[in-house]
């Protein structure tokens, strides 16, 4: 019973192939293990919080996908989990959270920083993972892209294609990703010997809309090509392209960030740098389990993008 206890649970020191016989079993008879009792017999709900922010979940591509990966990394390692809609405030609800056991840990998305209420988790004793840095604190654990090296490797892309002259949308100012990627958008320029035009530059805020309106802007100052620094702002460029009349990619080459490939009006695949959201999930979902479990957990963990190629960039080396 102590071997099939272990097997159902997760938990080490079942041999595998035990272990796999034990979980043919607990299927066919459809058995499940009891959060209750589980919680009762070691001290812990078997329940992860995750909290986005509010205001995105509905408007954002990418935390549609960072929510159903994050989903799908707990329920693969038998953990509820738990979204926690975030007041904006700070919330007495978090004493509830920590007093009651409701939750082991909590997974937040730098998405959602800004509000007392995130910054009393993350001062809490409650294990907690970002997905995303923080801006102003070093002392959270992170699990995000490098989004540095990724912004670095797009535009690097559009000078292999032979563009010389590359516009960029960036994210908010108060987000680390943006500031990272605009720095690896400036660090291709220097590599490539290319001083960056100020001009190409326009503050966007990773909305679809933001997007849209900068396209105007840089259309007037005709770059060969633009780095929209999230897919959410590249669709909205794409979109006033079209309408526009400005031919994507024959006019001018665009490439995006997340690989979220969102569906509008203009179907379009869009170049892109991906994210892995699956890893990202895994990741933070067993680093926070780890957390839990009083092991050691790397302060900073940082996941590689690959380039997705969409119908956006044009090869114009050979031109």
């Amino acid at each position: 019973m102590a071997a099939a206890s272990r097997a159902l649970n997760g938990r080490d020191g079942v041999d595998p192939c035990v272990r796999q016989r034990i979980q043919e079993v607990a299927d066919e008879l459809r058995y499940r293990p009891n959060r209750a009792a589980r919680q009762l017999a070691g001290g812990r709900s078997s329940i992860i919080g995750l909290t986005l922010g509010n205001q995105f979940l509905v408007s954002s591509n990418y935390a549609t996908a960072l929510l159903g990966t994050i989903a799908t990394a707990a329920s693969t390692r038998a953990e509820g989990l738990m979204l926690i809609p975030d007041s904006g405030e700070q919330n007495s609800s978090v004493d509830n959270f920590l007093h009651d056991g409701m939750v082991d840990g909590v997974i937040i998305s730098a998405m959602a920083v800004g509000s007392g209420w995130i910054e009393e988790f993350l001062d809490s004793p409650l294990p907690t993972i970002m997905i995303g840095a923080h801006p102003d604190r070093n002392d959270v654990h992170v699990v995000d892209v490098d989004n540095q090296v990724a912004a670095r490797d797009a535009v690097e892309h559009l000078f292999d294609n032979g563009h010389r002259r590359i516009g960029a949308v960036t994210g908010p100012r108060s987000r680390v990703d943006s500031h990272r990627r605009l720095a690896g958008y400036y660090q291709a320029h220097e590599r490539h010997g290319i001083a960056v035009d100020p001009e190409l530059v326009i503050a966007g805020d990773y909305s679809n809309a933001s997007g849209y309106e900068a396209a105007d802007d840089l259309f007037a100052k005709e770059p060969d090509a633009i780095f929209a620094m999230n897919d959410d702002m590249a669709y909205g460029i794409v979109k006033r392209a079209h309408e526009q009349r400005v031919d994507i990619p024959g006019d001018i080459s665009l490439i995006g960030f997340d690989a979220t490939n969102p569906r509008g009006p203009i179907n379009t695949p869009v170049t892109s740098m991906v994210q892995p959201f699956a890893k990202i999930a895994n990741v933070a979902v067993q680093s926070l389990i780890a957390l839990v479990e009083g092991k050691e957990v790397p302060r900073e963990q940082l996941l590689r993008s690959e380039l997705q190629r969409g119908q956006t960039v044009r090869d114009r080396s050979q031109a």
